[in-house]
């Protein structure tokens, strides 16, 4: 889950002093727990999931406490409401609906006295034209390997903000430098993308799948700032740390904001298996 990476920091100053050492306690000063929201909804069946939790202190090694008595809706521009039920503690669930291209979607949390609400629209998807791989001897760069390429294009006419996720044998990707997002403004050709080599070294008869989520511009924003949280080493020239800021709104009480996001995101795959190359 994104969410079990960040950190809340709150009057933190660290200074390092060389040849000398001396431990520092810090006091944290305590906050009231803020709700964390983890939604996504895509353009397949459900189900669709919000989990819902609780921030901890600082230094608390728990588990984030679900939320357990929330009411959860999502809702769609033509009048539809769903209501999802809680399948276990903090998950809320939604079978019935399939997300719809081109529709607008509403969460809405009622919880503790407050309400929280987003949108998004569920965008046209991008096309994955093909994937092919090429094998690679080992360089400065990279290691020895066969390498994925990927083609691809967009629906012309807007910007394109994406996020691509890998599987190698059913196992994703998952570290701080695999949540792969792009825009099409950086891109060569904005309605393509053409022979993108991604750079993870893969062997004979691994299967590979591509996902790609075409998201809106407030979730690629939320991605950019939590790459940079991940990053964030804590030095005297980094920035101070701090939360993504969430796309999700307190509508009850605009001054205590949740944490988390509301994904409406089309989605679209592919996969293939790598085959030995035969020397010629």
């Amino acid at each position: 889950m994104i969410l079990k990476y960040l950190l809340l920091f709150s009057g933190i100053a660290l200074f390092l002093l060389p040849g000398c050492r001396e431990l520092v306690e810090l006091d944290l000063p305590e906050h009231p727990p803020q709700l964390v929201v983890e939604a996504e909804l895509t353009n397949t069946s459900g189900p669709h999931t919000v989990r819902l939790s609780l921030t901890q202190d600082y230094f608390s090694e728990e588990e984030l406490p679900p939320v357990r008595d929330a009411e959860v809706s999502i809702s769609d521009n033509e009048g539809n409401v769903y209501n999802l039920y809680q399948a276990e503690p903090g998950l809320y669930v939604v079978q019935e609906l399939k997300g719809k291209t081109g529709l607008t979607y509403t969460l809405r949390i009622d919880w503790n006295n407050n309400v929280y609400e987003s949108s998004g629209m569920l965008l046209e998807e991008a096309v994955i034209d093909s994937l092919n791989y090429s094998y690679f001897e080992r360089n400065p760069v990279f290691e020895e390997g066969y390498y994925l390429f990927f083609f691809g294009t967009f629906p012309p006419g807007r910007d394109n903000y994406f996020r691509i996720k890998v599987y190698k044998n059913d196992s994703l990707y998952n570290n701080r430098s695999d949540i792969l997002v792009q825009s099409d403004e950086l891109l060569p050709n904005q309605d393509r993308v053409e022979s993108l080599r991604l750079s993870y070294p893969f062997k004979a008869n691994d299967t590979v799948r591509l996902e790609m989520y075409t998201l809106n511009q407030d979730m690629y924003q939320y991605y950019l700032e939590f790459i940079t949280l991940l990053y964030n080493d804590g030095g005297l020239f980094s920035p101070p740390p701090q939360n993504p800021n969430s796309n999700i709104r307190n509508i009850t009480n605009p001054d205590n904001p949740p944490l988390g996001y509301f994904q409406v995101a089309s989605y679209t795959w592919d996969v293939i298996v790598i085959k030995e190359e035969e020397e010629e």
